[in-house]
């Protein structure tokens, strides 16, 4: 659900504590210089809900030299260590391609807030959770960090290698843009690989003739692979490899993913329908990457529009009346639209194109997605 409140005006402050003292979970992401302006610490907290939950969600964590710093994607990727060790061999570090800090954070606060919920039920003691975005993707490199306590060393960046396994890449195939990914574990997997290519050549080769030996020369074998799979159809390699027991898998863009029908099948995608007024059509999103046997998932819903749930939650939960209610509107307290909107331009798509800012596009996505992913019974 989603409301509006102006927090630097009383009445929505009072509103905001009102909604605290009926809530489990209080979470914000704000530095710590903001919420101790807004008066919103554990501490406050507890004078309204003594038992609630709070959770903090900041770039660097509620306490420490770096707590007040503002915090982006390249920010945080940066300072955890995952950017230094991101990149090719012999080249500069390079930024992930999405904000990865953001999805490590998200997936260990759920953990968090559900322990300290768990812990409540047992006490009835909330608690105050501090998240730190940076340590969260720290957190997944561990290897690297023991690597230096216990060795000192600092491990190189490697590209798509491998520390142990060769080939270990991305190699080229038939089309636009067009690749597959391979990692070769064992010496029967090579001789799969060399078959599937047909290339008798490589298993004889005093290069590639163990695993080891394929690792220190994996820079030509690299070479000798990406000039034998572009004449391959991605899938139909992937397939080929799959058979003769070689983990490989075809890169999918994201057409490829949305009318894969492995996903279909598994029925992956849940096509949402949006608010009338935003003028979008419904259209398929990522669902959940699990499936519980005994507990059907909740239905997914479009992202709310600004303050759609004021009235049910100001009104209904919180028990404002009408005149209430609009006092709250005239005095901008909650609101329904930007006060001072900006109109949006952007390029055309082929200056997006020749800017970098997307690989292709097609004009009939549309009916591609809607043949596909025809809209919900409701809409």
């Amino acid at each position: 659900m989603g409301i509006t409140l102006d927090l630097t005006n009383t009445a929505g402050m009072e509103i905001l504590k009102d909604l605290v003292s009926i809530s489990d979970v209080f979470a914000e992401n704000f530095t710590p210089r903001a919420i101790r302006n807004f008066h919103l610490e554990y501490e406050d907290l507890r004078r309204v809900k003594p038992d609630i939950v709070m959770v903090s969600s900041t770039g660097y964590g509620f306490t420490g030299p770096w707590a007040n710093f503002g915090a982006t994607g390249p920010a945080t990727e940066g300072a955890s260590g995952l950017v230094y060790m991101t990149g090719y061999a012999d080249g500069p570090p390079l930024l992930p391609e999405i904000p990865y800090t953001d999805y490590t954070a998200a997936e260990q606060t759920v953990f968090a807030v559900m322990t300290a919920l768990m812990h409540r039920l047992r006490t009835g003691q909330g608690q105050f959770v501090d998240i730190s975005q940076t340590q969260a993707a720290s957190a997944t490199m561990p290897e690297a960090l023991l690597d230096f306590a216990a060795n000192g060393r600092t491990e190189p960046r490697i590209g798509n290698s491998d520390s142990g396994m060769a080939p270990h890449g991305c190699y080229p195939c038939r089309g636009d843009d067009r690749w597959i990914t391979m990692a070769v574990n064992s010496d029967e997997e090579w001789q799969g690989v060399c078959g599937v290519l047909n290339q008798p050549d490589w298993s004889e080769d005093r290069r590639f003739k163990d695993s080891l030996n394929r690792w220190r020369h994996r820079a030509e074998l690299d070479e000798l692979i990406g000039q034998a799979t572009p004449e391959w159809d991605a899938h139909e390699l992937m397939d080929r490899l799959q058979t003769a027991g070689v983990a490989a898998g075809a890169v999918l863009d994201s057409k490829d993913l949305l009318f894969n029908p492995h996903l279909l099948e598994r029925g992956f995608f849940e096509v949402v329908a949006h608010h009338p007024s935003t003028g979008i059509p419904p259209l398929p999103y990522v669902g959940r990457p699990w499936k519980m046997s005994l507990t059907p998932p909740v239905p997914a819903k479009a992202g709310p529009i600004m303050g759609e749930h004021n009235q049910l939650v100001l009104s209904e939960l919180l028990g404002r009346s009408a005149a209430e209610m609009a006092s709250l509107e005239e005095e901008g307290v909650i609101g329904y639209a930007p006060t001072s909107p900006r109109p949006v331009s952007r390029p055309s798509l082929d200056e997006q194109v020749r800017q970098g800012r997307m690989q292709r596009y097609e004009t009939d996505f549309r009916e591609q997605v809607a043949r596909v992913f025809p809209p919900p019974d409701n809409t």
